[in-house]
C-alpha cells in the first residue's frame, strides 16, 4: 500500500518538494492512516512541514471531545503540531438553512483554506469515490460527476483515493494503529450511509472485485472527461471577446455537442452563475444556435443574436470612488456603510482568522486612500493566494454577476489594499512589524 500511496501523489504532483502539508484528522482510520503514512514518509516525500488539523463540529457532544482528546495524543506521539478548530454547526447550519452535513463541510473546508498551509490532505480513498459517484447517479449528473472525487482540486490532495478500505483495515493491522469510529457513520440516517451499507455490499456480492473494475472504469471516466474539458476551454478562450461578457456564438456552435455543453457550463460559471443545471444549459444553446434571450436566475440574463453571446448585469452600480479622510470612521457608499476603526497592535486582542483577513497595516499604504466599486481589468493578491483578476475571483467563488458591481474596494496608489469579499492584499497584512491597523467592517444597503 505504501508504494500505491507514494505512486498516487507522484502520478498527480500531490507534493511539491518543500510544500507545507495540512492533513484533515478526525480520529478515524481513514485519516489517521493518512497522516501515520505522511509522517512516515516526510524525508521521502520532501515535505517541509506536517500540520494536523481538528475540527470539533460541536455536534456529538463527550463522543466529539473523545475524538479530539485522542487525535491530540496521536499527534504528540508522532511528534506533529496540532491544530483545533471549535464550530457550533447546528447553530450556524440554522442561521444559514442548510442541513448539518453542508454546513460542517463548508466550515471544514473555510477552516482548511484558512490554515496558511501550502497543501491541504484528506484521506477520501476509493470506496469514498464508489459511495460518490453512486450518489451524483441517483441525484443525476454529467460526465463530470461520474468521476466522482478529483485527486487534486486547488491545494487540496487525495492520496489514498487509490486504496480500498480493505487496504486500510490491513496497514492499521500492520502497524499497530488505533482509532476512533463516529457512531453517526453506523447508522442510515444520512444518504451516503445508505449508499455504503446497503448498495455498495450489493456491488461486491454481484462481483467480488468490484473495487478494480469501479478503478478502471472511473479512469476511462476522466480520461474522457478530461479531453472534453480541454477541448471546451479551448472553445471558451478563443470564443471570448474583448469584453469578458461577450462570446462568439459562432465558434461555440460549431463544436461537438459533448464539447459544446461543456464550454456552456464553463461560460456560466464564468458569469457567476451558480446553479447550472442542465435546464440553463440546453436553454442558452438554443439562443447561441437561433437568437434571443434567456432568463438565468437571479438578476442574470443573457442575449444573442446568433453572431454574438451577451451577458449583462441588471441594476449594476455605475463607478463610484470616495476619499477617505485622516482618521475616517465611518463612509457611506452607494453599495453600503464602510466602517474603520483604528487600532495599535499592542491594544488588539488575539485576532481570529475572519478578523484578520479584514486588517491592514496602515504603514504598507501608499498615498491616498480611496473607497470605490470595481473597475475592469481590477486584479490584486488576496492573503496567502496568488495574485489574480478580480473576474477570475468572481468565477472560483461563485460571486452572482449582480453582485459584482457591489463589491467594496479599499484602494491606494500602488493598487488594491482590500475588498468585500477576499479581504486584505498579501501586501498590506499585518505582520510581526506592524504598528498601526486599520479593521474594516461592511453594512450593505
Amino acid at each position: 500500500m505504501t508504494d500505491k500511496i507514494l505512486k498516487t501523489i507522484s502520478k498527480h504532483n500531490m507534493m511539491p518538494l518543500g510544500c507545507t502539508v495540512g492533513v484533515g484528522l478526525s480520529g478515524g482510520a481513514d485519516s489517521v492512516v493518512l497522516l501515520h503514512f505522511l509522517v512516515t514518509n516526510k524525508d521521502i516525500l520532501g515535505v517541509s512541514s506536517i500540520t494536523a488539523i481538528h475540527i470539533h463540529h460541536g455536534i456529538r457532544g463527550e463522543e466529539a471531545d473523545r475524538d479530539l482528546e485522542f487525535s491530540r495524543s496521536f499527534c504528540e506521539k508522532l511528534g506533529v503540531e496540532f491544530a483545533c478548530h471549535y464550530v457550533d454547526v447546528p447553530a450556524e447550519a440554522e442561521k444559514t438553512g442548510e442541513s448539518i452535513e453542508e454546513c460542517a463541510r463548508k466550515i471544514r473546508y473555510d477552516i482548511f483554506s484558512k490554515s496558511g498551509c501550502t497543501r491541504i490532505a484528506t484521506a477520501h480513498n476509493l470506496n469514498d469515490n464508489m459511495e460518490t459517484v453512486v450518489f451524483n447517479l441517483a441525484r443525476g449528473t454529467s460526465i463530470l460527476g461520474l468521476c466522482g472525487i478529483p485527486y487534486v482540486r486547488d491545494c487540496y490532495i487525495r492520496p489514498l483515493l487509490d486504496c480500498s478500505r480493505d487496504e486500510i483495515e490491513a496497514y492499521i493491522q500492520e502497524n499497530s494503529l488505533e482509532y476512533v469510529t463516529d457512531s453517526t457513520n453506523l447508522c442510515d440516517d444520512y444518504t451516503r450511509n445508505k449508499i455504503r451499507h446497503n448498495i455498495i455490499p450489493q456491488l461486491f456480492e454481484i462481483n467480488p472485485n468490484f473495487a478494480r473494475s469501479f478503478a478502471n472504469c472511473n479512469d476511462s471516466v476522466r480520461l474522457a472527461s478530461n479531453y472534453i474539458m480541454q477541448s471546451a476551454m479551448k472553445v471558451v478562450d478563443s470564443s471570448r471577446l474583448q469584453d469578458e461578457n461577450n462570446y462568439d456564438c459562432r465558434i461555440i456552435d460549431s463544436c461537438d455537442a459533448a464539447v459544446k455543453n461543456q464550454a456552456i457550463a464553463l461560460i456560466l460559471k464564468e458569469q457567476g452563475i451558480s446553479n447550472i443545471t442542465k435546464k440553463y444549459i440546453d436553454a442558452l444553446a438554443h439562443v447561441i444556435k437561433s437568437g434571443g434571450k434567456v432568463s438565468l436566475g437571479g438578476c442574470n440574463t443573457a442575449t444573442s443574436d446568433c453572431h454574438f453571446l451577451n451577458f449583462k448585469e441588471i441594476e449594476g452600480l455605475e463607478y463610484f470612488e470616495i476619499q477617505i479622510k485622516d482618521n475616517e470612521n465611518s463612509s457611506k457608499t452607494p453599495a453600503g456603510v464602510v466602517k474603520l476603526d483604528y487600532f495599535l497592535k499592542e491594544n488588539l486582542q488575539i485576532l481570529d482568522k475572519s478578523e484578520i483577513q479584514n486588517t491592514i497595516d496602515c504603514d504598507k499604504i501608499y498615498g491616498k486612500l480611496v473607497i470605490r466599486n470595481r473597475l475592469e481589468g481590477d486584479c490584486y493578491q488576496p492573503l496567502k493566494r496568488v495574485n489574480k483578476k478580480l473576474k477570475k475571483l468572481f468565477t472560483e467563488n461563485n460571486i452572482p454577476i449582480f453582485n459584482r458591481s457591489k463589491m467594496i474596494i479599499i484602494s491606494d496608489d500602488k493598487g488594491i489594499v482590500w475588498t468585500q469579499y477576499f479581504g486584505v492584499a498579501d501586501r498590506c497584512k499585518i505582520d510581526e512589524n506592524t504598528v498601526n491597523i486599520i479593521m474594516v467592517s461592511v453594512r450593505e444597503e
